[in-house]
């Protein structure tokens, strides 16, 4: 039992804290064959899938009236995923009232499992730029968006894919604050996997590649049976190309902030379509960083019940919560450094409590197959 303590506590200890503090520490730098070349305007095709978002769309789009770029270096591509709301009726009306900006409306041609898959395939053909972005449509993105992606492909002008940080806005309430202290961890651990070449996850809400490197690797030829993954799987293959072109866009001007479920039964379903993209990818990185999380956290919950029963002593008990309370505050701290979330201690030990739950009913909740916006997801 001491073997099996020491192996997960010292494993979370040093794979998840490593990983943020390398993520802490990240600035993004030319290697030796990148030649900065700050003089050069960039132009970018903006895709974005929605189905059913007329709730969340004239947020997007007032973000997207109120973004600090030359319009006419910029497109949007839309694809409608079959919405039966009134998506499309707010998008034409923006086009009416914002006729200096460029906007395209597509419809999804139904060709794979995966419906984001299909949309950025789709627009791809028709994009009229080489520097691809996407993102969401329950998103809001920050006036200087643009901008700072614009930089970072000067900065290193022949990136192939850039990940972008992903924010969960949060209010006075537990559930949306144990939320956005998750994402900061994800995102820290996502810098962390770019920091030592390693890059083992984005988020689809933020993320940056060329049309010319996508087609080199097909696309998502091989994983378009899988329903998600539009954003882990182009990773990989992008990154088994050149790990020197994948790039994090560590900048506080590209922050998109998206929103938090507002129930316990959302917050773990979507979660739980996250998860599922685990056991297709191919980053070894990846599955120890997810096994590392579910053991600790296990063994976290099944620790005062082990002491009690005198399957553990007390040195073994205090290991075990002093490793996971360390890396989890330190994990939260750093990644509140960069992210803007300043009532976090309020909310740290319910959050310390409750999270090793949700991570467990995610996990059982795993072995079945999850659904998504009314459809089966494929795995």
């Amino acid at each position: 039992m001491m073997f099996i303590i020491i192996v997960i506590s010292l494993g979370y200890l040093f794979v998840i804290l490593g990983l943020v503090l390398e993520g802490f520490t990240y600035k993004a730098r030319p290697h030796r064959a990148s030649k900065p070349s700050v003089s050069n305007d960039f132009s970018f095709s903006i895709i974005i899938n929605y189905r059913n978002e007329d709730h969340n769309l004239p947020a997007l789009l007032l973000s997207i009236s109120q973004l600090k770029f030359d319009f006419n270096r910029v497109e949007f591509l839309f694809i409608n995923d079959d919405s039966s709301d009134s998506s499309l009726s707010i998008l034409e009306k923006f086009i009416t009232d914002n006729n200096d900006i460029t906007v395209q409306l597509l419809e999804r041609i139904p060709v794979s499992k995966s419906a984001k898959k299909d949309g950025i395939t789709q627009a791809l053909e028709i994009a009229k730029h080489e520097h691809i972005i996407c993102t969401d449509a329950d998103v809001n993105l920050p006036q200087r968006w643009l901008m700072a992606y614009e930089k970072h492909y000067q900065l290193l002008p022949d990136l192939h894919f850039i990940a972008g940080p992903v924010e969960m806005t949060h209010s006075n309430n537990l559930l949306s604050q144990l939320q956005h202290s998750e994402m900061v961890a994800l995102q820290m651990t996502t810098i962390g996997g770019f920091s030592i070449r390693q890059p083992f996850m984005c988020n689809g809400a933020n993320m940056s590649f060329t049309k010319t490197a996508f087609q080199e690797v097909n696309g998502y030829l091989g994983n378009d049976h899988i329903s998600s993954g539009d954003d882990i799987f182009l990773l990989e293959k992008l990154a088994a190309e050149d790990v020197l072109k994948c790039s994090y866009l560590k900048s506080q001007d590209a922050v998109v902030k998206t929103f938090p479920k507002s129930s316990w039964k959302e917050m773990i379903h979507q979660r739980v379509r996250w998860s599922q993209k685990g056991k297709s990818t191919k980053s070894t990185l990846n599955k120890l960083v997810s096994f590392q999380v579910l053991m600790m956290n296990l063994l976290f919950i099944l620790a005062p019940f082990l002491w009690f029963l005198n399957w553990l002593n007390n040195a073994q008990f205090f290991i075990v919560l002093i490793i996971k309370i360390v890396v989890d505050v330190i994990v939260i701290f750093t990644g509140n450094r960069f992210f803007s979330n300043t009532k976090w201690p309020i909310y740290l030990l319910p959050q310390l409590v409750i999270y090793p739950i949700v991570v467990i009913s995610i996990a059982l909740k795993s072995l079945s197959k999850p659904s998504w916006k009314d459809r089966q997801v494929e795995l």
